[in-house]
């Protein structure tokens, strides 16, 4: 079903603001909720919110900006969510690190005690757009198990690329799940009912399953099997065990409402023009483009981000999520006494 981005945004602000979210933490998670829905992540989006509402009333977030720099030194630094929302930290981290980029060519910053950030590739397209290219990872709750092993231990842990556009050319924006699909895609399939492939996930006893309840109780397959599991393994060492955050398997869900997430992040940032002018970016990006675009038949080839980003730029005044997130949403709203519904678009 089609809702309207206003009261989305409505919905958002008023639960939240209620909750106890300060003005930061509030536009940090309304860019993020714009950027996935728009794009056509809704599991990245506004479905998150019942969530957030249920983890805050728990006593196990934290609804303000809490964000703190514990280190700051030459083209690093590390920052301490404290529990709080990830999107405001992540967006925190990737300012720091664009300003250092801008200083040193290159920039790495880490956060510890975070919370799930949304999409990584929100964090790609903001450095993105000021010109940067980027390396983005961070680490999740368990559930892939190693080669070779039954027990989950590393979760879908996403990264993205993102590689600056254009006048005339979108940014390059690969954000993937390390997991065959993000567990979000198979909360939301056991939500509205649904089945889902047989590759995405085994169950409990490690046999294939097209039941998303029972991919949630056994292990998601990571992509391209052992490869698969072994950049899981490694974003978990960059952004929780480097960052000093949670670790091997240590990352709690946002579902699991009596602990905190634990989540790390860590945001690498280079600035191109330090390999080449503007005006070699432009052509030689065009060149790729052009050359990507070429291996198929006219409108076939898409190259990371671009379907999305080409959904974005016409989905500005509603976009589409589930029935279910739908009565969700509007509950969570309900439970904190904020008046306002998400509304059918009619347009």
């Amino acid at each position: 079903m089609k809702v309207s981005i206003r009261s989305i945004d409505q919905i958002v602000t008023e639960t939240l603001k209620a909750c106890g979210a300060d003005a930061a933490s509030l536009e940090a998670v309304l860019d993020t909720v714009h950027y996935a829905n728009r794009c056509g992540v809704p599991t990245h989006g506004v479905g998150r919110l019942p969530l957030y509402v249920k983890k805050i009333q728990a006593g196990n977030f934290c609804p303000e900006d809490r964000v703190e720099v514990l280190s700051d030194s030459g083209a690093t630094a590390l920052l301490d969510a404290h529990n709080c929302f990830g999107q405001i930290a992540g967006k925190k981290a990737m300012d720091i690190a664009i300003e250092k980029a801008k200083e040193y060519g290159i920039a790495i910053c880490g956060v510890r005690n975070s919370n799930n950030f949304s999409a990584a590739g929100y964090f790609g397209y903001y450095a993105a757009k000021q010109g940067f290219a980027a390396i983005i990872c961070a680490n999740a709750a368990p559930a892939i198990a190693p080669t070779g092993g039954n027990k989950t231990i590393f979760g879908t842990n996403p990264m993205c690329y993102a590689f600056p556009g254009t006048e005339t050319r979108n940014p390059v924006i690969l954000d993937m799940a390390t997991t065959v699909a993000a567990r979000g895609k198979i909360r939301l399939a056991a939500k509205n009912g649904e089945k889902i492939p047989m590759d995405w996930a085994v169950d409990a006893d490690g046999h294939p399953t097209d039941d998303p309840n029972e991919a949630l109780k056994g292990s998601l397959l990571p992509i391209g099997g052992y490869k698969g599991y072994g950049l899981s393994l490694f974003i978990d060492l960059f952004a929780g065990l480097l960052m000093g955050s949670a670790f091997a398997g240590g990352v709690k869900p946002l579902s699991k409402m009596d602990e905190a997430s634990g989540n790390g992040h860590m945001f690498i940032v280079f600035d191109v023009r330090r390999f080449m002018t503007a005006e070699e970016h432009a052509a030689r990006l065009d060149c790729f483009y052009d050359a990507v675009r070429a291996c198929g038949e006219k409108g076939c080839v898409w190259l990371p981000g671009e379907k999305e980003l080409t959904r974005a730029a016409v989905q500005t005044d509603a976009v589409e999520i589930s029935a279910k997130q739908f009565e969700e949403i509007n509950a969570a709203a309900q439970s904190v006494g904020v008046l306002c519904r998400l509304e059918e678009y009619d347009g």
